[in-house]
């Protein structure tokens, strides 16, 4: 933690590493909520223990202190501006503000002490964005500020109350910056660790829906083995070099992208499972309008890992794939009238769990099962065609 303190929060921006970098350095600029906050505090206290100020006074009060806090806050989050604007922003506006102050504190009694909030909330600034070092050099300017500011209103300034009220609101933003430092390295490395077991999860699901999907299929049965046993061999031959030169290209990188949208990919995964010799009907009850990438692969893949699992368990040779659009909802059902099974009684395998629920659940779809022995199965999946977040 001693970079932390001695660089304060834009060490941490500048040290977290390549994951969340950019989400950290957009993070820290917006610590400026934390002295504007501390400086609205003060400010309602110092008008309560005045009993309120007179009309005129307050109206200045308010101009001076109350809206420019306000809008440096939706400045810094509306512009996502960085460190440096920020402090140069901040520390003019404090000095300007009190420099007014000043010139009318014998006017209006009572503004000269409203302007201890933006002092102190300007070292806070300083501390909790460069550190220790620029803490002590803000604290050493404010008394200096202050200074001036009684030479200008023909006032004294109490030196001893100053100086410990400055040190004790660096040290409330050193306390601050390692907190936020220990929060966002927990976050990081939380982050790692469950996007470190994403990928595997990945890498599991792509296995069982590439290399084991084809060896299982190559391993069923043909009912053209025994008439002819010679070019059923050759087909088997076909559909592993196809695939090997699939899973080759992917693993170099180069795998290229599947022309066309989600009907179209529907349609060429009719024609591979019926060249495996299940018989897949594609029928477009509505056709969607422009899907995103993503939400095509999910749909896609999904609908083959269920194909697949009625070629394997079904025991009928066809199948229905209906493709609609409803309400912002793109839709695909797969339905055969095979042997089925009992839901309730058969908890879901990795197929179901990794290829078709967690796959829709990425792009925030849904997988509903519905099956009976001696009734069929339906699988209907479903995804919105505007992603809230980003896939991948």
């Amino acid at each position: 933690m001693r970079v932390v303190l001695l660089g304060g929060a834009g060490a941490l921006a500048g040290g977290s590493g390549r994951f969340g970098l950019s989400l950290v350095q957009g993070a820290v600029p917006r610590l400026v909520l934390v002295p504007v906050v501390f400086r609205l505090a003060l400010f309602l206290q110092a008008v309560w223990a005045a009993d309120g100020l007179a009309a005129p006074a307050l109206g200045i009060a308010v101009a001076l202190y109350v809206v420019p806090n306000l809008l440096e806050v939706a400045w810094v989050f509306r512009r996502g501006t960085g460190i440096p604007a920020v402090l140069a922003a901040d520390t003019a506006y404090t000095v300007v503000s009190s420099v007014v102050a000043a010139a009318f504190a014998a006017d209006v009694p009572g503004l000269l002490a409203l302007t201890w909030p933006n002092i102190m909330g300007t070292v806070m600034v300083w501390t909790l964005l460069r550190g220790a070092p620029a803490g002590a050099a803000a604290i050493a300017a404010a008394v200096l500020l202050r200074y001036g500011m009684a030479a200008v209103a023909g006032t004294s300034a109490p030196a001893t109350w100053i100086l410990f009220a400055l040190l004790a609101a660096a040290v409330t933003a050193l306390a601050i910056v390692l907190l936020v430092a220990g929060s966002m390295r927990f976050a990081l490395g939380l982050g790692e660790q469950r996007g470190r077991a994403a990928e595997r999860e990945r890498h599991r699901r792509d296995v069982h829906d590439t290399v084991l999907q084809v060896m299982e299929s190559l391993a069923l049965p043909a009912p053209r083995d025994a008439v002819d046993p010679v070019g059923s061999l050759d087909q088997v031959r076909r559909t592993a070099r196809a695939h090997a030169l699939r899973l080759r290209l992917s693993l170099d990188g180069d795998a290229p992208a599947e022309p066309g949208g989600l009907e179209h990919r529907l349609g060429a995964l009719a024609v591979e499972m019926t060249a495996d010799g299940l018989r897949v009907d594609l029928v477009t009850l509505a056709k969607p309008a422009e899907v995103p990438e993503s939400v095509v692969h999910a749909l896609h893949d999904a609908a083959r890992e269920a194909l697949r699992n009625t070629l394997k368990h079904a025991k009928t040779t066809r199948a229905v794939v209906c493709l609609e659009e409803r309400e912002g909802l793109v839709t695909v059902s797969v339905r055969d009238h095979g042997t089925g099974f009992d839901v309730a009684a058969r908890p879901p395998g990795f197929g179901i769990e990794n290829s078709i629920h967690a796959r829709m659940a990425e792009v925030g779809g849904t997988a509903r099962i519905h099956s009976a022995p001696g009734q069929g199965t339906r699988v209907v999946l479903s995804a919105p065609l505007e992603l809230r977040f980003p896939v991948g």
